[in-house]
């Protein structure tokens, strides 16, 4: 399945760009300040003829179904049903694939990153790429146990980020499992993050990171292939 939707991303990308080319009589280059139209360029139909299957296959895919939510899962500050379900399941597949090793992680990552939102009803392929347009991969990093304080303060002052692992109350935070392993706090986020996206500093006090390779969509979609259901799930992860 991870190899097909690697196959279906490519396509992806070469159809979008082949069909900007193919489709229009003119070419756009971006600069800084301005942009340039050059109206000499025609329409390449070969290109176009020879790309169509594949916008076929492409499309039939994005359209495929592979789930039902029982509701709106929405994107909100401090928390929201979209957020967690990003959490919730990137998690469970990483547990799922043996990655975690047994151990507790807590989960960050990040609100921007939630582009779309999954309404109630069938839940396609091109849902999943819509919520996740960004090729993230799910990383696993290592922090010092004291860095927790860096991310309570970070959520304080954003306003809230899809967590998991971990509950905020007021003024106090509560680690939910043993996430904390001698002086190690284990964190799940994104590729994005663990390079300091998002201003997420802490993470560039990493003593460790692993990048899984894993694309955070593929990791969805296996989930709600797996689930066929989806619930919105709100469960006061973070409260003012």
């Amino acid at each position: 399945m991870i190899q097909t939707m690697k196959v279906f991303q490519i396509l992806w990308i070469l159809l979008v760009g082949a069909g900007l080319w193919a489709c229009s009589s003119a070419s756009v280059f971006v600069q800084t300040d301005k942009v340039a139209i050059n109206t000499s360029i025609s329409p390449d139909d070969s290109l176009q003829a020879f790309i169509e299957p594949y916008q076929k296959e492409l499309a039939a895919n994005m359209d495929r179904v592979i789930g039902y939510a029982t509701g709106d899962l929405l994107r909100d500050r401090p928390e929201g049903a979209l957020g967690n379900f990003v959490i919730d399941e990137t998690e469970n597949y990483l547990k799922e694939e043996g990655l975690l090793n047994g151990k507790h992680y807590i989960s960050i990552m990040n609100h921007g990153g939630l582009r779309s939102p999954i309404s109630q009803g069938n839940i396609t392929v091109g849902d999943i790429y819509r919520l996740m347009p960004f090729d993230n991969t799910v990383v696993l990093a290592k922090l010092p146990a004291k860095e927790i304080l860096s991310i309570v303060e970070y959520l304080k002052k954003s306003g809230g980020e899809p967590i998991g692992g971990f509950q905020i109350l007021g003024e106090d935070y509560n680690l939910l499992n043993e996430v904390v392993v001698g002086d190690t706090l284990y964190v799940i986020t994104t590729d994005y993050l663990a390079n300091g996206g998002d201003n997420m500093s802490f993470f560039k006090r990493s003593y460790e990171t692993t990048d899984t390779g894993i694309f955070l969509r593929e990791a969805l979609i296996k989930r709600v292939e797996a689930m066929d259901t989806i619930r919105p799930i709100l469960d006061n992860r973070i409260k003012w």
